[in-house]
């Protein structure tokens, strides 16, 4: 049997003919099984950490809830860096009370719930209504102590029982430059 000159060079290189033409699909099969296995982890990473949009985002507000939870007001404190400027920043949040411009009787039957917030500055004795549900913001206070009482007001501008707090700070006074 003669050898072609190719063949005697792969001899002497130590490869085997026979195995020439295997090696290059092996190398393609570990390339796709090595693929494979990287799109597996990567799917079941993203499948295992991926939260539903009912989970992040609560009930839509399309459908309604039976036997709600009752609706709750969670108020921070001002935040520090702006109250040190004079100015009030007073985040919020509310749960099982979705907050929006809507008022009347009819808004009462709505479910999700529905509502807005009222707040009282000092000793206010009416409130300034915001339906935002964004972050309460007060300048212009004097220095020195204030209270903002906050509650949760159905529809109809009646407040909901247990859904008010009280939040107290201090206005430095600014130092003149």
């Amino acid at each position: 049997m003669t050898q072609t000159r190719e063949e005697r060079t792969e001899t002497t290189a130590g490869i085997n003919p026979l195995v020439r033409s295997w090696r290059p699909q092996t190398q393609r099969g570990v390339f796709v099984i090595a693929a494979a296995t990287v799109m597996a982890i990567a799917l079941y990473a993203l499948s295992t950490s991926a939260q539903s949009a009912k989970k992040v985002k609560g009930a839509t507000p399309l459908v309604a809830i039976q036997n709600e939870a009752p609706a709750q007001l969670i108020v921070d404190p001002p935040i520090p860096e702006q109250l040190a400027q004079g100015r009030v920043f007073i985040q919020y949040r509310t749960e099982n009370l979705r907050i929006l411009p809507v008022f009347g009787k009819a808004a009462l039957e709505v479910s999700p719930r529905i509502g807005h917030l009222h707040y009282y500055v000092d000793d206010m004795t009416w409130p300034i209504v915001d339906t935002s549900g964004e972050t309460v913001v007060l300048v212009g206070l004097l220095p020195g102590p204030h209270k903002v009482r906050f509650e949760l007001a159905d529809a109809t501008h009646k407040p909901i029982p247990n859904c008010s707090t009280v939040v107290e700070f201090t206005v430095p006074a600014l130092q003149q430059k």
